[in-house]
């Protein structure tokens, strides 16, 4: 322990500073982060792409992703996994019938429940869509530096750990 308050004051004013400048430097480099997606959203927009092509909402692919992950789930499971009502499923599923994109079964166990499950189009257009976001991926990353790389690939694999630890919604 120090025998001078005056010292103690001052680390403590050092230690302060230190503190504003990594929270200083942090909400910068948030913002550069926040900038650079927004750019590349607005790119991503402008270019062809299946998943903007398909004319389906938010809500649809998100339908569409939980099938292809989850593989055919009761429509009550399947409210569950999206954070929807009973009623908002079905008629999510209803419209991805008539497209075409989804089939719906009976469970042979009990009549009641009704599973969904992708068709082959909806499979289909999942994978054009996987392949697409594949293609631009591996176009862009050839074009970034070696070092650079090594740098997304950290920051990335830190989001993922990040993502680990938060808790489930």
């Amino acid at each position: 322990m120090s025998g001078n308050a005056g010292d103690d004051r001052a680390d403590d004013r050092a230690d302060d500073s230190a503190d504003d400048s990594a929270d200083d430097e942090r909400a910068a480099l948030v913002a550069a982060i926040a900038a650079h997606e927004a750019v590349l959203r607005r790119s991503a927009a402008r270019r062809p792409n299946p998943l903007f092509d398909s004319g389906l909402t938010m809500q649809q692919l998100r339908v569409l992703v939980v099938l292809g992950a989850d593989g055919p789930l009761p429509q009550g499971d399947l409210a569950h996994a999206l954070g929807v009502g009973l009623a908002t499923v079905t008629g999510l599923v209803d419209r991805l019938v008539a497209r075409g994109l989804v089939e719906r079964t009976e469970d042979p166990r009990d009549r009641r429940v009704r599973h969904a499950a992708l068709s082959a189009d909806g499979t289909a257009l999942l994978d054009r869509i996987e392949s697409a976001g594949q293609e631009v991926r591996a176009r862009l990353l050839a074009r970034i530096d070696l070092d650079a790389l090594r740098g997304l690939e950290r920051g990335l694999a830190a989001l993922h750990e990040a993502l680990a630890e938060l808790p489930a919604p």
